[in-house]
């Protein structure tokens, strides 16, 4: 009777192929993803300590009250202007970073959240999008005005 159990006999080779393969892409999978999130975390933890450090400024204020009664009509706060314009002209994970770092309810996030979902990240899709030969100076603007008009009939929809 064997008291030890030779695990190479026990399987067949396809099964120890199919395992390393396994592995091996559970590593790369691993590798890519810390990569990402250091990445994101890069982007967005200066953007939120900046905000964060802007509340307690008069600057935050003046932004929010300078730009409410045009956020009025999304049904957002003066000071979710500067997640637009950064989620439009840096990307949309400084955006997140700055929603995060303000006061808004279930229903403000998701009316901005629409609104960016159709519009951000302009400088850099404007560049794919001439590189896929559509005209950027209309596909860009009529990104903008559908993200705005989003914003506007979803603000009259959604239960306040």
């Amino acid at each position: 009777m064997k008291s030890k159990i030779d695990l190479n006999q026990s399987t067949s080779p396809a099964q120890n192929t199919i395992c390393a393969r396994l592995l091996d892409s559970s590593f790369l999978g691993l590798k890519k993803g810390l990569y990402s999130f250091w990445q994101l975390c890069t982007i967005m933890v200066p953007v939120y300590v900046i905000v964060s450090l802007l509340k307690s400024t008069p600057i935050l204020a003046m932004i929010g009250r300078l730009f409410e009664p045009l956020m009025k009509y999304f049904g957002l706060p003066g000071g979710a202007a500067l997640a637009l314009v950064t989620g439009n002209f840096v990307n949309i994970y400084a955006a997140l970073a700055i929603v995060a770092s303000l006061e808004m309810n279930v229903r403000q996030v998701t009316l901005i959240a629409l609104i960016l979902g159709v519009s951000h990240s302009q400088i850099m899709e404007s560049a794919i999008i001439g590189r896929m030969k559509a005209k950027s100076y209309i596909v860009t603007p009529a990104r903008i005005i559908f993200a705005m008009i989003i914003g506007i009939i979803m603000n009259l929809i959604l239960p306040a």
